[in-house]
């Protein structure tokens, strides 16, 4: 059995969902485990955890895949229950119009604090 490895996907505008992260991935043909969005102290960005097999972790962790300004790593540790927000949405309408976009708000908050 293959093993399991996780990223931590950050720095994206805070309309982003768990279902804009997928169909942002499908051209990868990756086979996803888990996808969960993650709770957040701030609401100026969404953060997400996204499970996957260890052959395609390469692929996500390519920068250049990436919209510029996301913050992507490797994660590590087990994801606890307390820490989702928003768990991936079986058979939703994957056609609304995407909030995969970058916060703008996030360099203002970091400039003023």
């Amino acid at each position: 059995m293959p093993k399991k490895k996780a990223i931590f996907l950050s720095r994206l505008g805070p309309g982003t969902t768990v279902n804009d992260i997928t169909n942002f991935l499908a051209p990868l043909n990756l086979k996803f485990l888990q996808r969960h969005r993650l709770k957040t102290k701030y609401q100026f960005y969404a953060p997400f955890h996204i499970e996957i097999y260890e052959n395609d972790l390469q692929q996500l962790l390519n920068l250049t895949f990436w919209p510029e300004g996301c913050l992507i790593a490797e994660f590590y540790g087990k994801l606890r229950n307390d820490q989702i927000s928003q768990e991936v949405i079986p058979g939703s309408d994957s056609n609304h119009n995407s909030c995969f976009d970058l916060s703008t708000n996030l360099n203002e908050f970091f400039k003023l604090n």
